[in-house]
């Protein structure tokens, strides 16, 4: 056993459990009060007064001749429960209030941010006094007291907590599966803001012992007769020379409690436990509905006897002049402009270019899933023919009926998408229940476990148990996949889906990725930088740069007879079997553009081997290239005086 998990010969689990020790005696001593003590702890014998401890009485008697040790027992139930009132009320209303905060930002955020920092810069005894100096001494008002200013150390936690998770891809994969706002921070959000504020509050309950005790010493807390640890500290404060019992076991219980409490929050922020305090707060998994089968979508091979629909209604999702920008520097800094593009059932586009040329923005900034502040304009229909949905200016609830139903997405980032406190299980049940098709919790899991082993996972039940980080890059992504399969969409979005795995398995997942598309007929935006890796699944492309496309076309068209010089760059940088040993790769000068150049002229100029003076004037629309359906962005197109595409000699200059 390492020393992190065993230090002087016992677990960790032991060593908090002492720590602990003193709390959990008066604790269970406070809820068993009236069985262990021996006397009425209100009841006057002044003929019994100040006696000694004794057989009879083990902590003597007070100067009314009330039994000390049913005092201390009955006090540490008194004070105990006001401490854990104090605690739930200001650890619910800081958690919830910092939580809010924290997922909404913007005004809301500003706003309660302030008062966090009011109620924080306020002393805390002083408040209390006030509030009891006008409401008078009470256990309600003591607890009233206490609350208003413990919960603002909470929300500053759950808050800090929160904002950094508000960006995650995780969070984006939810509202995609049509999670609203309250499902999100009461299901994904309060539990990870809960942990640390745990943490925190076994350090405040000493705090809270402390200031209850310190309130009724100045007579300001419970009211006698009730027996009260401050309370009997200063009845006994006269006696001190004649009779130390009365002063020195509410002292001394006071102490212990409080140095436990401080103690154990060290112990659980120390690190080795908590992972414990993440398995408490694990979110539990509800169940709902169940999935049904729905019939086989038009075009499958299940339907291939009926009669064919029309190109329009064969249309799944078509995109046009779509333009995105974030406010900058009080303008707009465009990242994608005047992009379109279309992708028919059961075919595959697949959207390449370089990091930054604004490929994944203009796949998901169709369906919401863009910065909250990004500016977003232009058209993008879901579907064909009558029934076609226009997307833009739709409102969140309305995204919701059509993410995670209609269109799945696959992340780049598969462990930053799921969320690291629940199960793969938990992460697919929840995907089913939010597509409307779940039922009872066995039968959701049933149908998650299906979904798993159509995602091409072997044992899902074992794997359903896993949590996300036990598993490999291509196993988390094959979660994903089973997510975004969960509603039996119509369109898979799949963003770099073979991002930074190891040849063999991109090869797996591509494969999975065709077999999908060929039995689902399910239409497929692909978004990579790898020329290569499109070229095993696409049936056509679209080639960005600097937030606009430059060509598209058939993937044959494309990769055999490139017309973009930076198409060209592209495939000359993909290493080819048989090279000789030592070959260099092609490489393309410069760097590649931040976004589109609204000031005129080709944004690819400045890298571009063949461009002309023209180039740096006037912008290139597509046009038609060698076919009517391959289309180009370049002044040089063939028949004018640009060399002739695909020639050893412009290859060369590339």
């Amino acid at each position: 056993m390492t020393q992190g998990h065993r230090r002087w010969g016992l677990p960790a689990t032991v060593r908090t459990t002492l720590v602990a020790l003193p709390l959990i005696v008066f604790a269970i001593a406070g809820v068993l009060a009236p069985v262990l003590a021996p006397a009425d702890p209100t009841a006057n014998d002044l003929a019994a007064g100040l006696l000694p401890p004794s057989a009879d009485h083990l902590l003597g008697t007070d100067q009314l001749g009330r039994d000390q040790l049913s005092r201390i027992l009955y006090g540490a139930r008194i004070s105990l429960a006001v401490t854990a009132a104090v605690l739930a009320i200001s650890l619910a209303a800081g958690v919830v209030i910092g939580t809010v905060a924290g997922y909404l930002g913007g005004r809301v955020d500003r706003v309660i941010s302030r008062l966090i920092d009011m109620a924080v810069s306020l002393p805390g005894m002083l408040v209390a006094l006030a509030v009891i100096g006008v409401r008078g001494p009470g256990v309600e008002n003591l607890v009233i007291a206490l609350s208003l200013w413990a919960w603002a150390p909470y929300a500053r936690i759950a808050r800090a907590r929160v904002a950094g998770l508000r960006g995650s891809p995780h969070l984006d994969a939810l509202r995609l599966l049509g999670a609203g706002p309250v499902r999100v921070i009461g299901r994904h959000l309060l539990p990870p803001a809960l942990a640390p504020c745990l943490v925190y509050a076994s350090t405040d309950v000493g705090a809270i012992v402390l200031s209850v005790a310190t309130l009724s010493f100045l007579g300001l807390g419970i009211p006698p007769p009730h027996a009260e640890w401050g309370q009997m500290l200063i009845e006994g404060r006269p006696y001190l020379a004649s009779a130390w019992w009365l002063a020195y076991p509410p002292g001394i219980a006071i102490t212990a409690v409080v140095f436990a409490g401080n103690l154990l929050g060290e112990r659980l922020a120390g690190g080795d436990e908590r992972p414990s305090i993440l398995r408490w707060v694990r979110p539990a998994r509800r169940p709902r509905h169940s999935i049904a089968p729905r019939p086989a979508p038009a075009g499958s091979p299940a339907t291939s006897a009926a009669p064919a629909a029309s190109a329009e209604d064969d249309v799944v999702l078509r995109v046009r002049d779509l333009s995105a920008g974030y406010p900058h520097g009080g303008g707009l800094r465009r990242v994608v402009a005047g992009v379109s593009y279309e992708v028919r059932r059961g075919r595959v586009l697949a959207i390449v270019g370089e990091t930054g040329s604004g490929k994944t923005t203009s796949a998901l900034a169709p369906f919401g899933l863009v910065d909250p502040g990004a500016v977003v304009t232009g058209s993008a229909t879901l579907g064909g023919g009558a029934g076609a949905l226009e997307l833009m200016g739709r409102t969140p609830p309305e995204r919701h009926r059509v993410n995670g139903r209609r269109v799945g997405v696959v992340f780049q980032d598969s462990l930053a998408a799921l969320n690291p406190l629940r199960t793969v299980g938990a992460h697919v049940d929840e995907a089913v229940r939010n597509a409307g098709r779940g039922g009872r919790r066995a039968a959701t899991r049933r149908v998650s476990e299906e979904l798993l082993r159509l995602a091409g996972l072997p044992d899902p039940a074992v794997i359903a148990r896993e949590f996300p980080h036990q598993l490999s890059g291509g196993m988390r992504q094959r979660v994903q996949i089973a997510i975004a399969l969960a509603g039996e969409p119509e369109l898979l979005v799949a963003d770099e889906p073979t991002s930074a795995l190891d040849v063999t398995v991109q090869a797996q997942l591509l494969d999975l990725l065709g077999r999908l598309r060929d039995e689902l007929a399910m239409a497929m935006v692909v978004v990579s930088h790898d020329v290569a890796v499109i070229s095993r699944l696409a049936d056509s492309v679209a080639v960005m740069y600097a937030g606009r496309i430059v060509e598209t076309g058939p993937l044959a068209t494309v990769i055999g007879n490139p017309d973009h010089p930076y198409t060209r760059g592209l495939l000359d940088a993909v290493p080819r079997p048989g090279a000789a040993p030592g070959t260099r790769f092609r490489t393309m000068p410069g760097r590649s553009g931040a976004g589109p150049d609204d000031t005129g002229g080709c944004a690819f100029a400045p890298r571009c081997p063949i461009a002309v003076a023209a180039c740096a004037d006037d912008r290139p629309v597509l046009e038609a290239a060698s076919t009517v359906a391959h289309r180009s962005a370049c002044l040089r197109h063939p028949g004018g005086t640009a060399l002739q595409p695909g020639t050893a000699r412009e290859r060369d200059r590339l």
